[in-house]
């Protein structure tokens, strides 16, 4: 095959054929210059880029079926290559045969991005066929394609034998119930998949049932986000149950369920026995404070979970005033998330009073909830006294220029947080006026996050000059400013 490429490359210095190679991209490299002749593949073996190419970020790139042909001839005979990621590329079944046929040869890759592309449960079919004897792949992405419940029984087969696969993504591929029965099954069987991500697939309470069944005898699975599934109240049931036993969970994402204060009560009681789930997203469900209440009780007993994701789900000041009671009794939580939900001033009132107690929360998120200058001002009273909180997110609370100089007051003695996210609150220039003067001695923020408050050229200047005088390394990031 040398006949194909031009003597005078060939008679070229090593040295020179390396300057012409730094000027190709990675894919060209790997795909255009390798496999062209015996006398090329000994000089491309040497080149330092090639040789240290572990990972190809090949995204959004429209290389389509003929395209990945061409890569997967290359990854035949790669041994550097350990991650690629075609996600988007117009890649259908045909494409996805070539990927696993150059599996079955490929002994180093071990991460594999294939999400929104066009594989159906054809393509699901070869892939599962090269998982029943890869022995390196360990992440495998199919999210936002077509493989249906075919596609997902063939893939469930396959993990029956596979021992090295750990992370499995499947989300929006419309495996319904019974693609979640089928892999729910193999779970039964597999020792080695620890995260499955089986997100907006319509798997109903009757997937639910099934993936619970499994995580009564599953004992390696970590984490599985279940998120937009249509489980509901029943679901959730069954998901609790689960957890009662299950000793190995540690992350369940059931966000977009529909699950309801009946639903939460059935996961909270879980959560007063299980000691190992750690984080738990219910966001954007319909627990109102009724579910925050049986939430909180879950709290003062529970001695593991770390992260909580409430977000959208109608909690009033009521539901608030019940989680934060359980916060001055919980000492694991460290990360909470209330946005979008309807707190208000008196609800925010209930969080700060818990953090003027609690020492373990360092995450907080209260974006989207209309707080106003008064809840700025709880806050910033709690602040004064808090020793742990290092985050948090004020986002379209409306606390306006009044809000912020209350905050600006407790940053000049608060000596943790180094996160504040204060975008499109309506501060304005006197806001900025208010933090900037904070800023002159407060040697702790690293992070303000201002953006889309409409900040003038004079506010900029506060902020400027305010800057210079700290001598802590603050990083303004997406400052919007406009005249």
């Amino acid at each position: 095959m040398a006949n194909k490429v031009p003597s005078s490359l060939l008679n070229l210095p090593v040295e020179l054929v390396y300057r012409i190679l730094d000027k190709l991209d990675e894919f060209t490299i790997l795909c255009s210059v390798r496999n062209v002749c015996t006398q090329l593949n000994a000089i491309t073996d040497k080149y330092h880029r090639y040789q240290t190419l572990t990972t190809l970020n090949l995204h959004n790139n429209e290389i389509g079926d003929k395209g990945v042909q061409h890569l997967a001839d290359a990854l035949r005979n790669n041994t550097t290559l350990t991650s690629l990621n075609l996600h988007n590329n117009n890649i259908g079944d045909i494409g996805a045969r070539h990927i696993a046929d150059a599996l079955r040869n490929n002994t180093t890759l071990t991460s594999l991005h294939l999400s929104s592309n066009k594989i159906g449960a054809l393509g699901a079919q070869v892939l599962a066929d090269t998982l029943r004897n890869n022995t390196t792949l360990t992440s495998l992405h199919l999210s936002y394609n077509q493989i249906g419940a075919l596609g997902a029984q063939l893939l469930a087969d396959a993990l029956q034998k596979n021992t090295t696969l750990t992370s499995l993504y499947l989300s929006s591929n419309k495996i319904g119930h019974t693609g979640a029965q089928l892999l729910a099954d193999s779970l039964r069987n597999n020792k080695t998949l620890t995260t499955l991500d089986l997100t907006d697939n319509r798997i109903t309470a009757f997937g639910a049932q099934h993936l619970a069944g499994a995580l009564h005898i599953n004992t390696t699975l970590t984490s599985l986000y279940l998120s937009s599934n249509e489980i509901e109240d029943k679901g959730a049931q069954h998901m609790a149950v689960a957890l009662k036993n299950n000793k190995t969970l540690t992350t369940l994402d059931l966000s977009w369920n529909q699950v309801g204060a009946l639903g939460t009560k059935h996961l909270a009681d879980a959560l007063r026995n299980n000691t190992t789930l750690t984080s738990l997203i219910l966001s954007s469900n319909e627990i109102g404070d009724i579910g925050a209440q049986h939430i909180a009780v879950a709290l003062r007993n529970n001695k593991t979970l770390t992260t909580l994701g409430l977000s959208w789900n109608q909690i009033k000041a009521v539901g608030a005033q019940h989680l934060t009671d359980a916060l001055q009794h919980n000492t694991t939580l460290t990360s909470l998330n209330l946005s979008s939900n309807e707190l208000e001033a008196l609800g925010v009132q209930h969080v700060a009073d818990a953090l003027r107690t609690n020492t373990t929360l360092t995450s907080l998120n209260l974006e989207s909830n209309e707080i106003g200058a008064l809840g700025a001002q709880h806050l910033a009273d709690a602040l004064r006294t808090n020793t742990t909180l290092i985050t948090l997110n004020l986002k379209g609370t409306g606390i306006g220029a009044i809000g912020v100089q209350h905050l600006a007051d407790a940053l000049r003695t608060n000596t943790t947080l180094t996160a504040l996210n204060l975008e499109s609150t309506g501060i304005g220039v006197v806001g900025i006026q208010h933090l900037a003067d904070a800023l002159r001695t407060n040697k702790t923020l690293t992070t303000l996050d201002i953006s889309y408050n409409r900040i003038r050229d004079v506010a900029a200047k506060y902020l400027a000059d305010a800057l210079q005088a700290n001598t802590r390394p603050l990083e303004s990031q997406h400052m919007y400013i406009q005249d």
